[in-house]
């Protein structure tokens, strides 16, 4: 019964320290006449995230299908496309600009032609 005791209430400090230690030494205490008071410091260093990893992600997947659109439609009716957006409105005008192609995406569109390559032979091979 003691060592049963025993390990309930090292189990119980390990995760009370746990605890402590992932809210930087803050508690709260309740007394008995019910106030619940702050025990601790609190953390003084405000977290503002910007969501970096997300925004990255976002400009990977936009540049991944900006390259797929002038892989499969092709350069010429892809840049005939970009010139209509051009000439539109100023929100059409503003999209034509982020869709212009740039070298990230012409290096995309190369390995989209390597995988099609790959990808055909592979088909042939075995059709054959």
């Amino acid at each position: 019964m003691v060592n049963e005791t025993e390990q309930f209430q090292s189990r119980l400090h390990r995760i009370q320290r746990g605890r402590a230690k992932r809210r930087n030494g803050m508690g709260f205490v309740v007394h008995p006449d019910g106030v619940v008071t702050a025990i601790g410091r609190p953390s003084s260093r405000l977290r503002f995230a910007f969501p970096l990893k997300g925004l990255v992600l976002a400009l990977m997947v936009a540049a991944t299908v900006k390259a797929y659109l002038i892989w499969f439609l092709g350069v010429d009716i892809y840049t005939l496309e970009i010139q209509s957006l051009l000439s539109g409105s100023a929100f059409e005008q503003v999209a034509g600009l982020i869709l212009m192609p740039d070298a990230v995406t012409g290096w995309l569109v190369e390995r989209f032609a390597d995988i099609d390559v790959f990808v055909r032979g592979g088909i042939a091979a075995q059709a054959g």
